[in-house]
């Protein structure tokens, strides 16, 4: 997958050793069966081949067998970190491989005792994953001073210091937005990653290595990870907000890996990452005849080399293409690439982004509605940790600013990218490695109020059949906006409607004036125009219209009731956050009478009777580890908690605000560290005894 990571293992084996392929089943035979020498040889061999996966199989044995060793502590730990990113097993191994370390590991001796110098480095890597700040730095330091100099990781270590110190600054100050995983329907114990998400919200494109239902993609397993090959899928909203159980795209292939990269606005095109040729390339498929087309490398403009690219994104207005690529003549590993349209239609060469460009690597590139904000991942040293997702500014002169990082909570410590959002820039999806994650990857849904798209009109618009049809293909219209008063780059724009529900979308410029024509393709005949005017001071626009299509005539006629223009200015309210920990056993505050509260409460009335339209309270409560007989279990303590404030917060407010204040239990869950019968430590358990409320 484009965004794992590069792994280094010492180049400690011997030339005579052999790197033979092994699967799981006979990794598990043979670690029934071998002697502790034989299994020492070859999990080391697994490991310098990077077959992870068989490997921590062998390591458990090891460790079965010397539970104390830091030589197989290490060898798990490395595992557990590399293969399920569980860094909290590789930090219980890895703490415990520290304790004897040596500059002259000696990997395949059955003396050996030590674990190799790089452990403390691997630690590091954990307590950085596991987000303790401070001990990842510690252990970074140590492993520079300790470790031999010719080391390739020290450099890692030191880019990684500049992380940890970047995630203390950004957790310190976190940004307005809600985290959320999509749930089971989409995310699985596989990876799922890359989301694409239509404009309107309505579908979303990812990419899963899940394995068929037939069984049919078993004998293609990577044996490295234990892993399936990838394949593109997409789930759509129904009725009720929900998303449909996934639809696997029929252009995958059971033996090749095929992963989604941008999907075109018009959900005609979808372009696609694939590595059948070694390296990656950029592919794409055309919808025609109600499937996908069998997929075609692009071949334009060295759009593909014989390097790796990884990703491509097509901006909504088709005028920018961006690529990723580790093609030389770059700034690092991976760099950003992009290419603009002609008027003539062709595209110019790839132009390295290095305003945005480092020296690590970057990835993942989408732009924004406006084509105004470019969307990254990067593991350079703006992250907090592994890959965070930037963005870059467009300023009037069309040149694209220095990234800045999204912030936290949108990032984490761990890996997360592959950003992309809907038309108003205020939902997103992302791609994450997180504790409360189905898999190695998930899908998250990301809700804010500071990525906004500003200075924009949107045209949507939808297109009906009389008979309440699909459009048919051969009566597929053709959306010709024209802006009487734009410069030649933006004057004329072809919009095609979605086939599976009429739907037609784009971006627009405020301030000007706009022509519509619509165009059967079959013959090219005009069935209707109109124009419209967006306005000059508005902040966001949405210009809205509707059609009736007549499949058997191919007449088009406009729904009167149509409004041409609607306009969206909506005062911006800041969001209030509350947090109250209790002491223990107790689960209930007073609205009118503990202060902080109080003031929570009659903070959001000011708001409500400023204008307010809605306002949903979102609750977060915790109990800690320490037993509670009065309550049975800690789950059930938790839950009061909030089941408590939720009862208390809507009885309040629909007595005053009826309906407009909507309250919501996001979690409540029991945490902290585990109990070690010390109930009296208050500095331990008390900060995991908490309700906190944050509206939205």
């Amino acid at each position: 997958m484009k965004m794992s990571k590069i792994l280094l293992f010492l180049s400690f084996l011997t030339p005579s050793l052999y790197f033979a392929q092994m699967t799981e089943v006979q990794a598990i035979n043979f670690a029934q069966t071998a002697s502790e020498k034989d299994l020492i040889v070859k999990n080391t061999e697994m490991l310098e081949s990077e077959y992870y996966y068989q490997s921590e199989i062998l390591a458990d044995k090891l460790l079965s067998l010397k539970p104390e060793s830091p030589n197989y502590n290490y060898r798990k730990g490395f595992a557990s970190l590399y293969v399920r990113n569980e860094y909290k097993k590789a930090i219980k191994c890895l703490e415990i491989a520290v304790k004897d370390v040596t500059k002259n590991w000696d990997a395949i001796s059955i003396n050996e005792k030590s674990a190799p110098i790089d452990a403390i480095y691997y630690l590091a890597v954990a307590y950085h994953r596991n987000q303790e700040i401070d001990k990842a730095i510690e252990q970074y330091n140590k492993f520079i001073n300790n470790s031999i100099k010719s080391s390739s990781l020290i450099a890692d270590a030191k880019m990684n210091i500049i992380q940890c110190n970047n995630a203390k600054s950004l957790i310190a100050s976190p940004v307005e937005a809600k985290v959320k995983n999509i749930g089971s329907i989409i995310n699985t114990d596989k990876p799922e990653y890359s989301p694409v998400i239509a404009l309107d919200g309505s579908a979303l494109y990812f990419t899963s290595r899940r394995e068929w239902a037939d069984s049919s993609t078993h004998p293609f397993l990577d044996p490295r990870l234990n892993q399936f090959p990838e394949d593109v899928y997409v789930s759509h909203l129904d009725d009720e907000g929900n998303w449909t159980k996934p639809e696997r795209l029929p252009f995958c292939h059971n033996s090749t890996n095929e992963a989604c990269c941008a999907v075109s606005t018009d959900e005609r095109t979808i372009y696609i990452y694939k590595d059948s040729s070694g390296y990656g390339d950029i592919y794409k498929t055309d919808f025609h005849t109600n499937k996908f087309n069998e997929i075609i490398k692009l071949d334009f403009n060295n759009i593909n080399t014989e390097y790796w690219e990884s990703h491509a994104s097509m901006s909504h207005d088709g005028t920018l293409m961006f690529i990723t690529s580790n093609r030389p003549g770059g700034k690092g590993r991976r760099d950003i690439y992009m290419l603009k349209r002609n008027s003539d239609g062709s595209w110019t060469e790839p132009q390295n982004l290095s305003v945005i460009n480092t020296d690590r690597d970057e990835d993942a590139p989408f732009v924004s509605v406006d084509n105004k904000r470019l969307y990254y991942a990067t593991n350079g040293p703006a992250s907090m940790g592994g890959f965070d997702i930037m963005y870059s500014d467009m300023d009037e002169n069309g040149n694209w600013g220095p990234g800045k990082n999204i912030g936290y909570p949108i990032n984490s410590t761990n890996d997360d990218g592959f950003y992309t959002t809907t038309t108003d820039g205020l939902m997103g999806f992302i791609t994450s490695e997180r504790e409360d994650g189905y898999g190695e990857k998930d899908i998250y849904e990301i809700q804010n109020e500071f990525l906004g798209v500003k200075n924009l009109a949107v045209l949507k618009g939808k297109i009906k059949t009389t008979d309440g049809s699909p459009i048919p293909e051969d009566l597929a219209v053709n959306v010709k906006l024209i802006c009487t008063n734009c410069d030649e780059s933006q004057k004329t724009k072809q919009i095609f409607p979605r086939l599976k529900d009429g739907v037609f979308m784009t971006g627009l410029t405020p301030c000007k004036t706009y022509k519509l024509v619509y165009v059967n393709i079959k013959d090219n005949r005009e069935l209707y125009t109109d124009g419209f005017e967006t306005k000059c001071d508005s902040n966001y626009q949405e210009i809205h219209k509707e059609l009736m299509l007549d499949p058997k005539t191919g007449d088009l006629t406009p729904v009167e009731e149509t409004q041409e223009v609607e306009t969206v200015v909506a005062k911006e309210y800041k969001n209030l956050e509350f947090m109250h920990y209790f002491a223990y056993n107790k689960n209930k505050m007073s609205l009118t009478k503990d202060g902080e509260l109080k003031d929570f409460v009659t903070e959001i009335e000011k708001q409500l009777n400023d204008g307010r339209e809605k306002i949903t309270i979102n609750i977060y409560s915790s109990a800690s580890t320490v037993p509670t007989k009065t309550y049975e279990t800690n789950e059930k303590l938790t839950q009061l908690r909030a089941e408590n404030m939720k009862y208390d917060l809507t009885n309040y407010f629909n007595q005053k605000y009826n309906g407009k204040v909507n309250v919501v239990i996001v979690s409540a869950i029991v945490d902290g560290p585990e109990y070690d019968k010390d109930a009296k430590n208050q500095e331990k358990y008390h900060p995991y005894q908490f309700v906190g409320l944050k509206t939205e």
